[in-house]
């Protein structure tokens, strides 16, 4: 079989999944441009390049920031993809419940971070109180520990509590409740970004004990 034939039969047994790869990006880029069209955009290419490129900002600007974008991507995906090779495996349904529950959470608040949803985005369609957001998140942790309780108690659930209190002080600091420095900011990111990494750790240590246990079962 030649290198042709080879790459025809690749696309003829794998068809659904090149049809994902394909659609999906062309789904996304039909909505930026109907977006783009909606908003009366003179150039479209404010929604597909680089925020600093557009607004002419240094190559530093908001580093910690879009460092934190990788890590919540980076937690997605483990979660997301555990829960996948279990359900493959048929196994636990409680762990894949709270891989796909805390997959879905760390795509959102990545989803937030990027395009700043609790503070600006809906403010520009519909008001929004940016506390209503913090409540939500805080009702989606409350359903995940809930509902996965007795997986979620097997786990090193001590280091996700840390990751929370990261991000509860990054809120105190945002909020002001304890006054610090005039580099708020940075000290408010300081604690956040430190909870997202913590939470991937966690995380991706679940996921590693989960993938072992199904695979000691086989």
């Amino acid at each position: 079989m030649n290198l042709i034939s080879l790459a025809i039969n690749n696309v003829v047994v794998n068809f659904k999944a090149y049809l994902f790869a394909l659609g999906l990006p062309a789904l996304i880029l039909l909505f930026t441009w109907k977006f783009g069209t909606y908003l009366g955009l003179q150039d479209f290419g404010e929604l597909t390049r680089d925020p600093n490129t557009i607004l002419k900002g240094h190559v530093y600007t908001g580093m910690i920031s879009n460092a934190g974008i990788f890590f919540w991507s980076a937690s997605a995906t483990i979660c997301l993809f555990t829960f996948f090779f279990l359900r493959i495996l048929k196994g636990d349904k409680v762990k894949m419940r709270l891989m796909l529950f805390a997959g879905l959470l760390a795509l959102l608040m990545g989803f937030d971070d990027v395009f700043q949803m609790h503070e600006k985005m809906f403010n520009d369609f519909i008001y929004i109180p940016e506390k209503l957001f913090f409540v939500a998140y805080f009702i989606c942790v409350l359903i995940i520990v809930i509902s996965c309780f007795k997986v979620f108690i097997q786990t090193d659930f001590t280091m996700w509590l840390l990751a929370l209190g990261m991000f509860f002080m990054s809120l105190v600091v945002d909020n002001n409740i304890i006054p610090v420095d005039k580099h708020r900011a940075f000290w408010e990111d300081c604690f956040k970004f430190t909870g997202i990494i913590i939470w991937t750790v966690y995380y991706l240590r679940t996921s590693m004990k989960f993938v072992l246990e199904e695979r000691n079962k086989i």
